[in-house]
């Protein structure tokens, strides 16, 4: 654990030797990956903050449908996600690429999710939610280059694909109907549940 603050520590002080570091350390593969699993279920969390503080209802259903069920399935389609980064790297642009680095470096990266957190804070929780995704994106950015070979063009390609899987997936899993209020991604994407809410109610399914 202390090592994994350090780490964090550094990255808050925009040291981003950190993952020139974390990519030859085996021993940080599991907290990389834990640091990346940690963040997202802090979104959730704070996404559920945010739907009770603005007292939508049914914050029982989005605590387990978003926050707990919608967390668990954001980290699986972010390992698609370094997967995508993977593929596109080495079979697409034939660079040089390793998994187990990329989830190190692309775990560590994934922290500013975390930021979702404060969602719950009134007027700014869209400002928040954003700001996070595209932190989360620049950071993973910088991180994917120090593992690979690839010029910062074809990386922010692939880092795109990646992350527009990730994004695209989980802003359809937040939608919701009227009678039924499941979404199943965290955080942000909480305000799709709502726009999907209101659709339904102004023009209500026949």
């Amino acid at each position: 654990m202390q090592e994994i603050v350090a780490w964090l520590r550094r990255l808050a002080n925009l040291d981003t030797r950190v993952f020139d570091e974390v990519r030859t350390n085996p021993t940080a593969t599991i907290p990389g990956f834990l640091v990346a699993a940690v963040s997202i279920f802090i979104a959730g969390l704070g996404g559920w903050l945010w739907w009770v503080v603005n007292d939508y209802g049914q914050s029982g259903d989005i605590l387990i449908h978003s926050a707990l069920i919608g967390s668990l399935l954001a980290i699986v389609l972010w390992g698609f996600w370094l997967l995508t980064v993977y593929v596109t790297l080495t079979t697409i642009f034939r660079e040089r690429a390793y998994v187990e680095q990329l989830l190190r470096v692309m775990g560590l990266a994934a922290c500013p999710l975390a930021l979702m957190g404060f969602m719950f804070i009134p007027f700014i929780s869209l400002g928040i939610g954003l700001a996070s995704l595209a932190l989360t994106f620049g950071l993973t950015n910088i991180a994917i280059r120090s593992v690979t070979t690839a010029d910062p063009a074809r990386v922010l390609v692939a880092n795109l694909l990646g992350f527009s899987l990730w994004a695209c997936a989980l802003t359809l899993f937040a939608s919701a109907g009227a009678t039924s209020v499941e979404p199943h991604a965290p955080g942000v994407f909480l305000f799709n549940t709502i726009t999907s809410i209101a659709k339904d109610l102004i023009n209500p399914p026949l």
